[in-house]
């Protein structure tokens, strides 16, 4: 029986009335898409390079207050965004903010997804009664509000960049425990699975070797969502007091101190406000461009 070649193939026809697709048109499907995730990456990465900078160029101090340019409007030479009530540079403060402010996110984020995977992998790969404490303390983690959290912290160990990024570890560490769970079980049902028991793979082995890298892309999607989330949380709680403040700043102080100067001079809530908006924008575009990149189904889907 003669065999046809990959080449040699009969190409099907369309149906009367519909257009064959051409590569075009399946370009032309992905743009939004790829967009979401270009778009995202390019905020994301000024952001990042902009804290990067704060560390070793500032255009001058953001804590030595200077009375005589206090309130200077924006475009003022030399402080192109103005100053603040006391005379300090926008411009500087925003670049230790974003410094501030990612580094709590991120750490949140990252200490968030540390224990979370751990707790998720070992409720989906260990027996029914710790899958249910793992499970059932998740929910309760949940039910305790993250500004309760926040503020006993704030109260025990005093409120600081440190504090804030324990209140969002325990906040977040529930969600990412029931995703990576969800994920791995998923995982752990397929048939590659029963064939690496079968060849006698450990647990320990199964969960290293072939679920974490089915996960990866569960993951990172989930760790730029719940960065974006910590950047939020923390902007709130260093409005409320209760998160940074001075020597170190957010934008969240940063609007915290705005708000006496609003109606005299507005744009000093302005600044911060649209940082906040931009950054937190920018993880949500790059982590749903990740997800379509990453997630084989909805690539198919695209194709």
């Amino acid at each position: 029986m003669m065999t046809m070649s990959k080449s040699s193939r009969i190409p099907v026809p369309a149906p009367p009335g519909v257009p064959a697709p051409t590569t075009a048109s399946k370009k032309r499907r992905r743009l939004p898409r790829n967009a979401s995730l270009i778009i995202g990456l390019v905020l994301t990465t000024i952001f990042l390079a902009v804290a990067l900078v704060s560390i070793f160029y500032l255009p001058s101090n953001p804590n030595i207050p200077v009375i005589r340019n206090r309130l200077l409007p924006a475009g003022t030479p030399g402080h192109w965004l103005g100053t603040d009530v006391l005379g300090r540079d926008i411009i500087a403060q925003l670049m230790v903010g974003a410094r501030t402010s990612i580094l709590v996110g991120a750490g949140g984020a990252t200490f968030s997804l540390i224990l979370g995977t751990i707790a998720g992998l070992a409720a989906a790969a260990s027996g029914k009664m710790t899958d249910e404490a793992i499970s059932r303390g998740a929910d309760i983690m949940l039910s305790i509000p993250g500004m309760v959290t926040a503020l006993v912290l704030a109260a025990t160990m005093g409120s600081g960049a440190l504090t804030t990024i324990l209140a969002l570890t325990a906040f977040f560490t529930p969600s990412f425990t029931r995703v990576i769970r969800s994920a791995a079980i998923g995982v752990l049902n397929e048939d590659f699975i029963t064939a690496a028991k079968l060849y006698g793979r450990g647990k320990i082995f199964v969960l290293a070797r072939h679920v974490l890298p089915n996960i990866a892309g569960v993951m990172i999607v989930q760790f730029t969502l719940y960065f974006a989330a910590g950047i939020l949380t923390e902007a709130g709680l260093s409005y409320l007091g209760v998160g940074v403040h001075r020597p170190s700043i957010s934008w969240g102080m940063m609007l915290n101190e705005a708000q006496q100067q609003v109606g005299v001079s507005s744009p000093l809530a302005i600044w911060p406000g649209l940082a906040i908006v931009l950054m937190v924008l920018g993880l949500n575009l790059l982590g749903d461009g990740l997800r379509d990149v990453l997630d084989p189904k909805l690539a198919r889907r695209a194709s």
